[in-house]
């Protein structure tokens, strides 16, 4: 389920690409119709007795929509503010916060091998993005960092909440940031030709995404959950790739190589110690 979540934020650039949209309306647009699409999920779901499965998640469901519409906003203004190569290393640090979070709030076992595979995994993102790396600045580098906290720690939120349907705080998260962005973005702007795509990138990309991430860190800890998804950063270079026919350079592919090898040391050892339990 995690990786089925990579593989929908991954044509995040696809869709992109089609639309004349950039910035904060983009963000405002994908928040409400991925509110809207997991909205309508948990009203067809809990039929009845959806008043009941938003009591469940209480406090813990607003925290986590909170973080990840932090992570939604500021994803977006790192971008803005640095240029995107060193924006992505600064939050695939997510992985290591929530593996130290996992340990220290939930007492989630934080193996050596665990650690190294994370780590690997880091290095190899910037492997991959090294042609691209550029000046980093303050404001950039904060809110680059912002998206890898905000991440992290809303999936060690996922994992202590996970007898309650955390779903909601997807809904949740859609609703803070499309509030939020409102009045920066000027709907009645947006081209029609960009709302299909957009209601793609909402439904889709982010909510179809957010939904299967969701279910799947009930059943892994933190670290794990969080290293899983820089998939993502293979995923997303790749689609271009076989698309638009944008040949990967060779770090980009040694990156990627990393990445792999890492998430696939990770999974075994995993697996070795299930199996042995």
């Amino acid at each position: 389920m995690v990786l089925g979540a990579t593989l929908c934020w991954s044509i995040a650039g696809l869709i992109v690409r089609h639309i004349e949209s950039k910035g904060i309306p983009v963000v405002f647009a994908r928040s409400a119709f991925m509110a809207l699409g997991v909205g309508l999920y948990l009203a067809l779901l809990h039929r009845g007795h959806l008043t009941s499965v938003f009591a469940k998640a209480g406090l813990g469901g607003v925290i986590s929509g909170l973080l990840l519409a932090t992570s939604f906003v500021t994803f977006i203004l790192a971008m803005t503010y640095m240029p995107v190569a060193n924006a992505y290393v600064l939050m695939c640090g997510s992985p290591l916060i929530s593996a130290l979070l996992g340990r220290w709030l939930l007492k989630e076992p934080l193996t050596p091998g665990v650690i190294v595979a994370i780590l690997a995994a880091m290095a190899g993102i910037g492997l991959m993005f090294a042609d691209g790396m550029g000046e980093m600045t303050l404001l950039g580098t904060f809110f680059g960092l912002a998206v890898a906290v905000a991440f992290g720690a809303n999936v060690v939120v996922l994992r202590k909440m996970r007898s309650a349907d955390m779903v909601t705080a997807a809904f949740l998260a859609g609703v803070f940031s499309a509030i939020a962005t409102l009045p920066f973005a000027d709907p009645a702007a947006i081209p029609l030709n960009d709302l299909p795509w957009l209601a793609l990138l909402g439904l889709v990309q982010l909510g179809a995404g957010l939904i299967l991430f969701v279910r799947g860190t009930r059943y892994l800890p933190s670290g794990e959950a969080s290293l899983l998804t820089l998939v993502e950063a293979i995923l997303a270079p790749t689609w271009v790739w076989l698309i638009f026919a944008e040949t990967p350079g060779f770090y980009t592919i040694a990156g990627g190589v990393i990445v792999l090898g890492a998430v696939a040391f990770q999974t075994w050892i995993t697996s070795g110690k299930a199996s042995r339990e």
